[in-house]
């Protein structure tokens, strides 16, 4: 029923979007009159963390959707029936591709971004062209060659009209568009002077894309060539898409409450036409032959809420979006993170989010705002931790270009704040937790020796707030797989430790903080990653999140020496981030919701 009233709410929203006019940048856009539409599919993302919207992709024909749900994708018809399961891939699909006969889907899921390709029929995956580990282009116009790994092809983008593959190359020396026979015996490169994403085929034959150059995102025909001039002017951000029978570009552009709504514009420039209007973001446009355009609605929800650690109802802790709790070590206050989690802001650069840190009083709740605001950089800040004496709070955040930890004062709000890690832009470091001792801070990244996920620990003085050792790795004995999180034990010399053992299968691991004396708690099967844990005061309980009987991430309990597992939570929402509190007796969390909805605009 709830989805059903979603749907409405979103038709009548649509409907209303063509008859009303929208203001973008002090001039008046002219959004387009009534329009026939139809839900198509929704996709279930698989937890809010580390995961980004599903793929989707209307079949040339019209007849079929292709999407995805995680490492999942999924085919059926555009008018409902039955759901076509293919073989799950090994990381999530973020990009999906039809061939021009509608017989293969391209996409992503394998963990190195290597492309991979669906028999439908046949209900096959396997590594686009498989025989080959690289392919060999000419450049456009001259004599020289050069050389990429199949793996290193991005962003592809399937000729309708002949059987070429167009994809982008992250080279040495800058971006380059290559050009593909389908099977991949061929191929020509040329190198692009400014950065570009999106390539899409015009209906001439052409390759364009979306080319960002001084602050600007226009679409360029060709391809970092001459930008479409658009009345009002548009940032655009891909994908796009061109319709097969006019002079007509599908494209998404930025409105001032920092989401993207679609617009069409004609390839030659000349006034835009807004379709939808939404409070989350409306994007990802794909054209059928006879001018249908699936498009979807983003629909991310997140609230911190806590329930008792025996089990019991779950109750919000904030009216507005938030996530990621850790409790201050008095019991009152809890961290968390919010904002709105939009596409727009950081586009252009990294990450794709904006989020900030803050802290509520648990006596307060539900909260309508937060307390105290920790930090609120202009790109990403999460997870704030406490030292145990409560005087400095950690944080991740990706200000000034990185992907690291940092440390402020306590008192008072947007306190100066020191980066304390360097592992630089793109690790993605995880959640800091604070040893009891206050001796150190771990928390994950990414290790450029094993290219996986792994521990670090930070030494802090928690008086002064200073660093005494450097941030370096913790190599858990005989464990080469990816690390979710780690939580101390009261101890402060033994870690627990969530890992991903392989696709849809996790563990969770004791260890001492040098890495040795690993010994496995306990195994589950789950699609959620990042899911993250929670370790009791007194040590002898693990809190963990599962999917439980009803179809729902819940949260779970069991003692650290070994019983069945407990269910805390059972109502019916998912569940993530668990953090116990100081005394014991309640533990918070995140519920979440999160999902992509298909519609059909004709």
């Amino acid at each position: 029923m709830r989805r059903t009233l979603v749907r409405a709410a979103i038709l009548a929203a649509l409907v209303a979007a063509g008859a009303i006019a929208v203001g973008l940048t002090n001039r008046r856009a002219r959004v387009d009159g009534p329009r026939r539409l139809a839900w198509v599919a929704d996709a279930h993302q698989l937890g809010p963390v580390a995961y980004r919207d599903p793929a989707g992709a209307i079949s040339p024909d019209g007849s079929s959707i292709a999407y995805s749900e995680g490492r999942y994708l999924r085919v059926r018809s555009i008018d409902g029936g039955p759901v076509l399961d293919l073989p799950p891939g090994d990381a999530q699909i973020r990009n999906a591709i039809w061939s021009p006969d509608g017989r293969f889907v391209i996409a992503d899921g394998q963990p190195n971004g290597a492309p991979v390709i669906y028999d439908i029929a046949a209900r096959k995956r396997g590594l686009l062209w498989a025989d080959r580990e690289t392919v060999h282009a000419r450049f456009d116009g001259t004599l020289g060659e050069t050389t990429a790994r199949v793996a290193d092809l991005r962003q592809l983008a399937w000729s309708p009209a002949s059987p070429f593959i167009a994809a982008i190359v992250n080279a040495r020396d800058g971006q380059e568009l290559w050009t593909i026979a389908a099977d991949g015996s061929t191929a020509t490169a040329k190198k692009l002077s400014m950065r570009v994403s999106a390539p899409a085929w015009t209906p001439r034959g052409e390759i364009a894309c979306i080319a960002s150059e001084n602050g600007e995102s226009r679409v360029t025909i060709p391809c970092g060539g001459r930008a479409v001039n658009v009345d009002p002017p548009l940032n655009i951000y891909g994908p796009i898409a061109f319709a097969p029978d006019r002079d007509l570009i599908f494209a998404s552009a930025a409105n001032p409450s920092g989401t993207v709504d679609l617009w069409s514009f004609p390839s030659a420039g000349g006034r835009a036409t807004q379709l939808t209007s939404f409070s989350r973001d409306t994007y990802a446009p794909s054209v059928a032959r006879d001018g249908r355009v699936l498009f979807k609605v983003q629909s991310y929800r997140t609230v911190v809420a806590i329930a008792d650690a025996a089990g019991g109802a779950t109750r919000p802790l904030a009216r507005f979006m938030s996530e990621t709790p850790s409790w201050h070590p008095g019991g009152r206050m809890i961290g968390i993170t919010y904002g709105a989690w939009r596409r727009v802001p950081d586009d252009a650069k990294y990450p794709d989010i904006a989020q900030d840190t803050g802290v509520i009083d648990v006596q307060d709740a539900p909260a309508d705002r937060v307390k105290m605001v920790v930090h609120a950089s202009g790109s990403e800040d999460q997870s704030l931790c406490w030292s145990p004496n409560g005087k400095w709070i950690a944080f991740h955040s990706h200000k000034d270009q990185s992907d690291d930890i940092w440390l402020r004062s306590a008192q008072g709000e947007q306190a100066q704040a020191t980066r304390i890690s360097f592992l630089g832009r793109g690790a993605e470091v995880g959640w800091p937790r604070w040893s009891p001792d206050g001796r150190w801070i771990l928390f994950t990244g990414a290790r450029r020796d094993t290219r996986r996920v792994g521990l670090f620990a930070v030494g802090v003085d928690q008086e002064i707030g200073r660093v005494t050792a450097e941030a370096a790795p913790i190599d858990l004995d005989r464990v080469g797989t990816d690390v979710f999180h780690a939580e101390w034990l009261p101890d402060s010399a033994h870690l627990v430790v969530l890992v991903k053992e392989a696709p849809g299968r996790h563990a969770i691991l004791m260890a001492g903080r040098d890495g040795r004396d690993v010994r496995i708690v306990h195994r589950l099967v789950s699609e959620h990653d990042t899911p993250g844990l929670a370790v009791s005061p007194d040590g002898r309980e693990v809190a963990f999140i599962a999917p439980a009987d009803d179809g729902f991430f819940q949260v779970f309990r069991m003692p650290l020496a070994g019983a069945p597992a407990v269910q805390v939570t059972s109502d019916r929402s998912n569940k993530t981030q668990p953090a116990w509190s100081p005394d014991g007796a309640r533990i918070a969390f995140t519920v979440w919701n999160y999902d992509a909805q298909f519609w059909r605009l004709e």
